[in-house]
């Protein structure tokens, strides 16, 4: 939820005294996957980067704090994260891509160290880190193929426990065992095995509103939520005589006279359906809903809807049982959902160069091999134009009958031959390495200006950095330099440059695409290990060559030998790509 008024519901609850104090142990808890790793990565302390394209390493480390101190307490979690995007939330999507473009945009010109607390930018490989923590701890997950609202409200309710989330929209449903929410689940705080936290239960918020907990979800819609937008103001609605007088701002106020008038519908004897029916005609006779179009009377009555029936969403028909698995088990990224079933892609803002066009124009090709593998139809794709959000049609690249058989045995397609077909060493790379390696190759090939000091120094960074993918060396990012890490941090030290910023944003981009697009291939290539993939604060800190080559001193045996295969393997592609450009002038 989270937009027109009902923002403020929390405060509401917090003015009425609607929580109950509660110590947190030995209990099953369903976790909003999504709230979790939001708020985890956007509250950490010390704050995680957002301005340098991530710390996922810093990431992995609260996580992992978090789900310890969860055990510890023996609180057994079940996360459930969300799927593709409701088609019914289509212009809230649409419209938030929009805000974070103006965020992305701020943090990049905003000369601070990208920790800040007004703005939220979600680095792009924070979900698939977080499901890869997931599974390495063995923690109880699902990814949902629709909305995860559903499956929560569902599982909380068989298995008797409450939901953990940060989502407003769980102080609406029927939850029998109550709704924690993140603010309050004070889990660095824990004393003897017990976390303290606050828990809410509808029952009593509507006992103390005087409130049919049926027309709970007339009132969410009314105040405005992510299906339905129409903003009041208080003028705009009927004075009560019971309208407490509240000192706070007027978006509280127009909350407390909704729950006033919503509750003198007398709704005595009747049916569920039917009380819906009264609320919405006293409603009208009230003028407040005097002002909807037809189409809002639509949305407003799918929104009420949503909370009622909680439905999952459909998925599409032409959706193989084994894609829909895997997805299921984060095997593979929900966006072929949205591929498939809405023929549409949302490129979320990144904090890169903005005088530059998207950083996700360099993974353009990938992405449309990646379409092609799912649907011959044109897909819509919503991307950065300057700074604006437009949507452009993208056609797919199909592959032929062959290939599709190829598909099928699991063999190396040559859709994948697009990021790999320029090096010829792989078999003396550690598996884990080989995906970031062939990513960074076709990164460096599609730079617009590779040969700039600046481009060939991020490419220095990404070898010595990346290298740390493989866990059997224990590479780059040991115990050394996550000392040097925590120095930096506590030093408050932020090197920012906007071509190297836009380049680190066009390598996330094209890893990121890359990653999902060998999960489709059912993985011909071993999946890397994303949370050492890349730490922004550490590869800007690398700034100049001076830096690069003193790392360059620390390594030894296996380090340096690893080093000087990933070197050059990119460096004889940089050098060939100058050779072919003389050639071709």
């Amino acid at each position: 939820m989270g937009v027109s008024n009902f923002k403020e519901l929390l405060k509401i609850i917090d003015f009425k005294h609607c929580w109950e104090e509660v110590k947190i142990e030995k209990v099953d808890v369903i976790i909003d996957g999504a709230a979790l790793y939001y708020f985890l990565y956007f509250n950490s302390d010390p704050k995680l980067d957002q301005r340098c394209g991530g710390d996922y390493p810093g990431f992995k480390d609260e996580v992992c704090k978090f789900f310890e101190t969860l055990q510890n307490c023996k609180v057994t979690p079940h996360v459930i994260l969300d799927g593709a995007t409701d088609p019914d939330k289509h212009t809230t999507s649409v419209s938030r891509l929009g805000d974070k473009l103006i965020k992305a945009k701020e943090i990049a010109e905003n000369e601070t160290d990208g920790t800040s607390n007004e703005r939220y930018v979600l680095p792009p490989l924070v979900k698939d880190v977080f499901i890869e923590i997931l599974r390495e701890k063995g923690i109880k997950f699902k990814v949902c193929l629709g909305e995860a609202d559903p499956e929560v409200v569902s599982e909380a309710n068989q298995k008797n426990c409450a939901v953990l989330s940060k989502d407003t929209d769980f102080c609406i449903y029927k939850l029998h065992k109550g709704f924690l929410h993140l603010d309050h689940f004070l889990w660095k705080n824990k004393e003897d095995k017990k976390i303290p936290a606050k828990l809410y239960k509808r029952s009593k918020f509507c006992k103390l509103f005087k409130l049919d907990p049926t027309l709970m979800p007339v009132f969410a819609s009314l105040a405005g939520n992510d299906y339905f937008k129409f903003k009041y103001k208080l003028k705009d609605i009927p004075a009560h005589k019971n309208e407490r007088d509240l000192s706070m701002r007027e978006n509280i106020k127009v909350l407390d006279r909704m729950l006033c008038i919503l509750s003198d519908v007398k709704l005595e004897g009747l049916t569920h359906s039917d009380k819906i029916l009264k609320a919405l005609d006293y409603l009208k006779d009230s003028k407040i809903l005097a002002k909807f179009s037809e189409e809002e009377n639509k949305k407003f009555k799918t929104s009420i809807e949503k909370y009622d029936k909680l439905e999952t969403q459909n998925t599409s028909s032409n959706l193989p049982s084994w894609v829909c698995k895997k997805v299921e088990d984060g095997k593979l990224t929900s966006f072929v959902i949205s591929v498939l079933d809405q023929k549409e892609m949302m490129l979320t803002p990144l904090v890169e160069d903005f005088s530059q066009q998207s950083s996700y124009t360099t993974a353009s090709c990938i992405r449309q091999y990646f379409y092609g593998l799912l649907t011959k139809d044109e897909i819509t794709e919503h991307d950065r134009d300057g700074k604006e959000i437009i949507k452009k049609l993208v056609q797919p690249i199909a592959p032929s009958s062959d290939e599709q058989n190829q598909l099928q045995l699991q063999h190396l397609h040559k859709v994948l031959r697009l990021i790999i077909k320029y090096t010829s060493d792989l078999e003396n790379i550690p598996d884990q390495l080989k995906l970031p390696v062939c990513v960074t190759v076709f990164w460096f090939k599609k730079l617009q200006d590779p040969q700039k000091p600046e481009i060939v120094n991020c490419l220095h960074k990404l070898l010595l950095v990346s290298g740390s993918v493989a866990p059997k060396l224990c590479l780059i990012l040991s115990v050394e330099l996550k000392t040097r890490m925590k120095a930096l941090k506590d030093e408050g030290v932020s090197i920012w440059q906007p071509r190297v910023a836009h380049a680190f944003s066009q390598w996330q981009s094209c890893m990121r695409q890359s990653l999902h697009l060998n999960q489709l291939l059912c993985s011909p290539l071993p999946e890397p290990q994303c949370s050492r993939l890349y730490c922004g604060p550490l590869l800007h800190w690398l700034a100049d060559e001076d830096k690069i080559n003193q790392l360059q001193l620390t390594l030894a045996g296996q380090k340096k030998k690893l080093y000087e295969t990933l070197k050059r393997i990119l460096i004889t592609y940089y050098f060939s790509q100058i050779n072919s450009d003389i050639r071709a002038a």
